[in-house]
């Protein structure tokens, strides 16, 4: 399983790691620097996460809709970065910055995250 990883340190790179990488990939950023991790790119199925200097954020492509992963029922829009780009997003959806990459290595059993976790519409 590969994962494509684009860090923007300060400007974007990008290359393709193995699904095992993932975790050394992570632990490599320096402090301050955004990445994006992303499984199974422009599939039906796919995982992507975005992590960041204060949290990190999973989003789920599935039967044709993308789902956020959330932590609480937290409904408040707050304005935040991801690499070079600002969004809206739900802050029950910002996670611990290091449980986008947990969620990300149990890509291999993709069914089950959906049923493991709680989703809103994304």
């Amino acid at each position: 399983m590969t994962v494509q990883f684009e860090v923007w340190n300060p400007g974007r790179t990008e290359k393709s790691i193995g699904l095992d990488e993932v975790r050394e990939a992570y632990r490599s950023l320096p402090d301050g620097v955004s990445a994006i991790f992303t499984w199974n790119d422009c599939e039906e199925e796919c995982l992507i996460v975005a992590v960041e200097p204060e949290f990190s954020v999973v989003t789920m492509g599935r039967d044709a809709s993308f789902w956020n992963l959330k932590i609480s029922d937290d409904t408040e829009e707050v304005e935040i970065r991801m690499g070079a780009d600002d969004f809206t997003w739900l802050r029950g959806c910002l996670l611990p910055r290091d449980m986008g990459v947990e969620v990300l290595l149990k890509a291999k059993d993709f069914d089950s995250l959906f049923w493991e976790y709680s989703w809103a519409d994304g």
